[in-house]
C-alpha cells in the first residue's frame, strides 16, 4: 500500500518503509488507486491529527493526537480504524482481511497528483471543524469525514454508499504500472543539432530583412520546436498529472511557437528567458508566471538529456526569474506613482 505524504508531514512517517524509487512508485500508485492513500496532518490546540484519504473512494482515516512518542503506532491504528469503517459499510471481516492482505504493508511515498492533494485540501477544514466540536475519537471522526462526497477525474460524484462495490474482493487486484516510453536519444540529439543550425540561419534572416526568408526560417524553428516539445511532453507524462502536462503543452506551444518563433528566437537565444516581455505585449502576469515555470521545467529536461549544461541552465533560470521580477517591480512603481 502506498501512503503518499505531503512534504510537511514526512517526518511523522520516517519510521515506516520508504519507497526506493519515487517516480516508479508514483506510476504504480496512479495505476492502483485502490491501494493508494494520501496523507497530511492538521494541528488543533497544538496537537497533530493525521488525515489519510483514499485515492478511489470517499474513505478517510483520521488519527488524533499523533506525536514523536506514538507515531510508530500509526499503521496499526490506521488498520484498526479501517476495519471499523468496513463494518460501518456492511462489509465482512473477511472482506477487510482480503484488502489488508492484498494491500500489504505501508510504503511511504511523495504526493502523486494535484487532484488527490485537492481532496486532502477539501477534507482538512472539515477535520478542524469537527475537532472544534470536540469530536476527538478516531472512529467517529473518520466516519464523519468518510461521508463527504468526492469528485473523480472525469467529473463523476462518488458517495459513501458507492464504497462497498469499489472494495469488493473481486476488485482487489494490482494493475501493472504504465512503463514510460524511452526518449529516442539519438533522434533528440539530431533535433538539437538542427536547432543549432537553424539558430544561425535565423540570425542571417534577421539581418537580411527578407520577408520570405523570415517566414521560412520561422517555420523551420516551429518544426524543430514541435519535436522538442513532443519529447518533453512524453517525459512529463511519466512524472506529472494530466492537467499539469496539458498546461505545459499549452504554454510551450504558445511561447515557443507563437511568440518566440515569429521573432526568430530559439531556446538557444538569451532572449528566450525574457518571459516578462509577454506582459509588455498584452499578456497577463499570470501568463508570464505560467510560462516562466514551464520554461524552467523544459530547460531542466534539456539538461537531463545532456543537451544543455547545468551552468547554462542556472544562468537561464536566473534570467527567467529576473525577467518576471522586473515586471513586478515596474507594477509596484506604477502603483506608487498613482497612489
Amino acid at each position: 500500500m502506498f501512503i503518499n505524504v505531503i512534504q510537511k508531514g514526512r517526518s511523522l512517517f520516517q519510521d515506516f518503509s520508504q519507497v526506493s524509487s519515487p517516480d516508479a512508485a508514483k506510476r504504480e500508485a496512479l495505476a492502483n488507486p485502490l491501494f493508494s492513500w494520501q496523507a497530511t496532518y492538521v494541528t488543533y490546540q497544538r496537537k497533530k491529527t493525521v488525515v489519510l484519504t483514499h485515492d478511489e473512494s470517499t474513505l478517510v482515516v483520521a488519527l488524533v493526537d499523533i506525536n514523536a512518542k506514538n507515531r510508530q503506532t500509526m499503521e496499526t491504528r490506521f488498520w484498526d480504524q479501517l476495519r471499523l469503517l468496513y463494518h460501518d459499510l456492511g462489509l465482512s471481516t473477511a472482506d477487510f482481511q482480503a484488502y489488508q492482505r492484498v494491500s500489504k504493508l505501508w510504503q511511504i511515498n511523495q504526493m502523486v497528483s494535484r487532484q488527490q492533494v485537492g481532496r486532502l485540501n477539501l477534507i482538512t477544514p472539515a477535520v478542524k471543524a469537527f475537532l472544534a466540536e470536540r469530536l476527538m475519537d478516531d472512529h467517529k471522526l473518520s466516519r464523519k469525514l468518510s461521508h463527504i462526497m468526492r469528485k473523480t477525474v472525469t467529473g463523476d460524484t462518488v458517495f459513501w454508499e458507492d464504497t462497498p462495490a469499489m472494495l469488493a474482493t473481486d476488485q482487489l487486484v494490482w494493475h501493472p504500472a504504465e512503463i514510460p516510453a524511452l526518449t529516442d536519444q539519438s533522434a533528440l540529439q539530431q533535433t538539437w543539432v538542427t536547432l543549432q543550425k537553424t539558430a544561425k540561419v535565423a540570425t542571417a534572416a534577421l539581418e537580411s530583412e527578407d520577408n520570405r526568408q523570415f517566414e521560412k526560417v520561422a517555420h523551420q524553428i516551429q518544426r524543430v520546436n514541435r519535436e522538442l516539445i513532443a519529447a518533453f511532453i512524453q517525459f512529463a507524462q511519466t512524472k506529472y498529472a494530466a492537467k499539469t502536462v496539458k498546461s505545459y503543452q499549452q504554454a510551450l506551444d504558445f511561447y515557443l511557437n507563437e511568440y518566440l518563433a515569429n521573432r526568430l528566437v530559439t531556446v538557444l537565444d538569451d532572449d528566450a528567458a525574457e518571459v516578462g516581455d509577454l506582459y509588455l505585449h498584452g499578456g497577463s502576469l499570470t501568463e508570464c508566471k505560467r510560462v516562466q515555470r514551464t520554461m524552467k521545467k523544459f530547460y531542466q529536461f534539456l539538461v537531463q538529456q545532456q543537451l544543455m549544461t547545468k551552468s547554462a541552465y542556472q544562468t537561464i533560470r536566473s534570467n527567467l526569474d529576473e525577467s518576471v521580477e522586473l515586471v513586478l517591480f515596474e507594477l509596484d512603481e506604477y502603483d506608487d506613482f498613482y497612489d
